[in-house]
């Protein structure tokens, strides 16, 4: 199964237990695919470096970069096709679309 996780649900499973954890966990263990973009990683670190997760981060010992290489190096990272702007609400959740149907990826 391929899967493109919003990066609400990548930093839940990198920072915490829960079901987010379990979509990377069959990642690791081969169950899913997971892909991702050049995009989606630099979200991924502009999240993880907010302060709300700081205490966070130094309770475990990591820093943000540190989570994002072990990410990219879990997920497939494409280079997905530009598309016009489809979600309204949420502009950065475009990111993702792209992602789902990779054009320049070797699948």
């Amino acid at each position: 199964m391929r899967v493109v996780a919003d990066t609400n649900i990548v930093v839940s499973g990198l920072l915490w237990l829960g079901n987010p954890r379990l979509v990377l966990d069959a990642a690791r263990d081969n169950r899913i695919t997971l892909f991702t973009s050049g995009a989606l990683l630099n979200e991924l670190e502009e999240v993880l470096t907010r302060e709300k997760f700081a205490l966070r981060l130094r309770a475990a010992r990591v820093e943000a970069h540190e989570l994002v290489l072990g990410y990219g190096a879990l997920a497939k990272v494409i280079e997905p096709e530009d598309i016009k702007p489809v979600v309204i609400a949420d502009p950065d959740d475009d990111a993702l679309l792209p992602a789902l149907f990779p054009h320049k990826a070797t699948l």
